[in-house]
């Protein structure tokens, strides 16, 4: 490697790392890449089953991801937060429907996906944050527009609930309007001939989440570490000293959460092409509360621990599907013990302990010589 290529590398780090995250060092950007391609290797050697429940993990992470920006960096806690997926999901599912077959892709409808619960969050942040909503009060409300939302979903089963050919179809999930309507599409990106479909059970897909999970990180990485995260996080140590040095904290917090209803919102309309389903139930309860333990366990101020906990915890719960209901129960279990032993969070823990140990193995001063050695500089 040439003294050139060496200079580079801190330079493209630099954007990426900073105190607002864990894992700065060059090891650390060593065994993420060596992660990255394992990951990007495991279609290689794993079974579709594998590939395919691989592949919602990836999407679960992004949706973690969008929580952790709120949450760890701002200091809103969201009990809503699969409001903004299962809005991201129907709207992605709708748009598809409509223009599938007169455009051939379904970009459009994956765009559309992340905006819409971008514009939900702008109009009831903008209610939250104005009125000077705070706490506990912004949990409770978000978990309220997400039943809400539910409820009203599941309501939709008469035919008038039709948006152009895509039925809302309530308990049964959207659907195509008549038979003659297409069904909800399979992620389908380009331009005229040259386009590429993204089939959810196959690798392509498994790719492209992996692809967008790497991108939302290191996206991430790069805004809390930026001007705008150290915003964040002022925001979140003290709100009323950030105000008094001429700050719009409420314009911040809602810029922050709009970001975050973006990314939850991209991430429903991936599962929402991934299965090419969507239904009423992910706006209940259990979905919420999931997003706010896999983040919880994790550790809600570090964007790699939140990552590693979702990967970890959705195994975990795959692993425990066949007893039912108590899996829920097992993951609540999982918080509880996490909140007590560690309450920053069990792998931010972990790996603030490995950090210190490795800036102390570096900092270890040199033995003493040997009467040897002193001797031998004697002479």
């Amino acid at each position: 490697m040439t003294g050139v290529t060496r200079s580079r590398i801190p330079a493209l780090l630099a954007g990426l790392n900073g105190p607002q995250t864990l894992g700065n060092s060059r090891l650390f950007w060593v065994l993420w890449l060596a992660g990255v391609a394992a990951f990007a290797l495991l279609p290689c050697v794993a079974s579709r089953y594998q590939v395919l429940t691989a592949s919602n993990f990836f999407i679960s992470a992004i949706l973690a991801l969008s929580l952790c920006l709120i949450w760890g960096f701002a200091g809103i806690l969201s009990l809503g937060q699969a409001a903004f997926f299962g809005v991201g999901g129907y709207a992605y599912g709708i748009v598809g429907i409509n223009l599938i077959e007169a455009t051939g892709e379904s970009g459009a409808a994956l765009v559309v996906g992340a905006l819409a619960p971008a514009l939900l969050a702008a109009a009831v942040g903008a209610l939250m944050f104005y009125s000077r909503l705070k706490g506990v009060y912004v949990a409770i409300l978000m978990l309220v527009v997400s039943l809400l939302l539910g409820l009203f979903m599941r309501q939709t089963a008469d035919p008038a609930y039709a948006i152009g050919g895509a039925y809302l179809g309530g308990m049964n999930g959207l659907g195509p309007a008549t038979a003659s309507d297409p069904s909800i599409p399979n992620l389908t990106l380009g331009f005229g001939e040259l386009v590429a479909e993204f089939d959810g059970r196959g690798r392509s897909f498994y790719w492209l989440a992996l692809g967008a999970l790497v991108a939302v990180y290191l996206g991430l990485r790069w805004l809390v570490n930026s001007s705008f995260g150290y915003l964040l996080v002022a925001v979140r140590e003290d709100e009323r000293r950030t105000e008094t040095f001429g700050y719009d904290v409420r314009l911040i917090q809602l810029g922050a959460f709009c970001i975050s209803a973006a990314l939850a919102g991209l991430a429903g309309a991936l599962y929402t092409a991934w299965g090419t389903y969507i239904h009423p139930d992910g706006f209940s309860v259990g979905p919420n509360i999931l997003v706010v333990i896999w983040v919880a366990v994790g550790g809600r101020k570090d964007l790699t621990s939140v990552v590693v906990a979702t990967l970890s915890l959705s195994w975990i719960s795959i692993e425990l599907a066949t007893w039912g209901e108590i899996s829920l129960l097992v993951l609540g279990v999982i918080l509880v013990a996490a909140m007590l032993v560690a309450p920053e969070g069990v792998f931010a823990t972990l790996g603030a302990w490995f950090g210190r140990l490795m800036v102390r193995s570096r900092r270890r001063p040199a033995p003493p010589p040997t009467a040897a050695a002193k001797l031998g500089a004697a002479r």
